[in-house]
């Protein structure tokens, strides 16, 4: 199973930025470079780790991030790290190449200022402009309201003409029924200006673009959080573990909720919000 050689770890909720749509609390519970570090040496012993993913809150944040990170990087372990791109860190980084920086920008910079705070946009730019020259991989996640959908195609050459090709996942906002679910990831934050994308347009950028999740689902990973619970997804909901549970327990786990799955999603209930909508392509696909 491919999943299993791919690690997602969220070692804090906090962050450096507010943004005005922003759905997860910024809670306390941050893991310890020794806990990270020691989790996945354990997993090691039962299966082989080729990337781990890390994702915040904003974990440039973290003082020993760089330190653990050039560690598992010796280990021979690729690094993903999710970033605003707002805390330049880069230079104490020793592997560019066993690191690919998942940057957040939500549009072109007004838009974007809007929502992560002004001056922001600028600081992501050159901070991909600098991961590159570097020799990183690079690649930028945006998420996408009603507002800035109308810009892709411009946000797309602007960033292709100061970047050159890049990467671009697109995530729609988290809809009203994610956000009222969850147990913890709760949070509407503001909807003026930030408006949540109807049905038809949700799904013409699904077909269209490179999403998040992605179109035929399958983004399931085993996945560490910061209050120490391990789940099957990075927007899970369902415990499968936690930080102090055998490495063998929590695969045997998460294989069992991948047998119950018809949908190619671990949770097929939530699909991180999704299920209406993959309900609703389906219907109308058939009149």
């Amino acid at each position: 199973m491919n999943a299993l050689y791919h690690l997602y770890i969220n070692p804090l909720e906090k962050c450096n930025l507010r943004c005005r749509i922003c759905y997860t609390r910024k809670s306390s519970p941050i893991l310890t470079e020794e806990q990270i570090l020691n989790f996945i040496y354990r997993y090691q012993k039962e299966h082989e780790v080729q990337t781990v993913t890390l994702c915040g809150g904003e974990v440039f944040a973290l003082p020993y991030m760089t330190h653990c990170i050039n560690i598992l990087n010796q280990e021979g372990i690729f690094i993903q790290v999710v970033t605003n791109g707002t805390i330049d860190r880069l230079d104490e980084l020793e592997r560019p190449n066993f690191v690919n920086l998942i940057v957040s920008v939500d549009g072109l910079k007004d838009y974007h200022d809007k929502n992560r705070g002004e001056g922001n946009f600028n600081k992501s730019i050159d901070f991909l402009k600098k991961a590159r020259r570097l020799g990183f991989h690079t690649e930028i996640f945006s998420i996408v309201t009603r507002q800035n959908l109308k810009q892709i195609d411009e946000f797309e050459k602007y960033i292709n003409g100061m970047l050159g090709k890049t990467d671009i996942t697109y995530h729609p906002r988290k809809p009203l029924n994610y956000l009222k679910q969850h147990p913890v990831s709760n949070i509407q934050g503001d909807v003026e200006g930030f408006d949540f994308l109807t049905k038809e347009e949700l799904i013409v950028l699904m077909k269209t673009k490179k999403t998040f999740p992605p179109k035929t689902l399958g983004c399931y990973q085993i996945s560490l959080m910061s209050d120490g619970k391990v789940y099957g997804c990075c927007e899970g909901f369902e415990s499968i573990g936690t930080i102090n549970d055998t490495i063998k327990h929590l695969i045997e786990s998460f294989k069992r909720k991948l047998q119950k799955s018809c949908s190619n999603c671990i949770q097929p209930d939530f699909m991180c919000g999704m299920k209406e909508i993959l309900n609703y392509q389906v219907d109308h696909d058939r009149d």
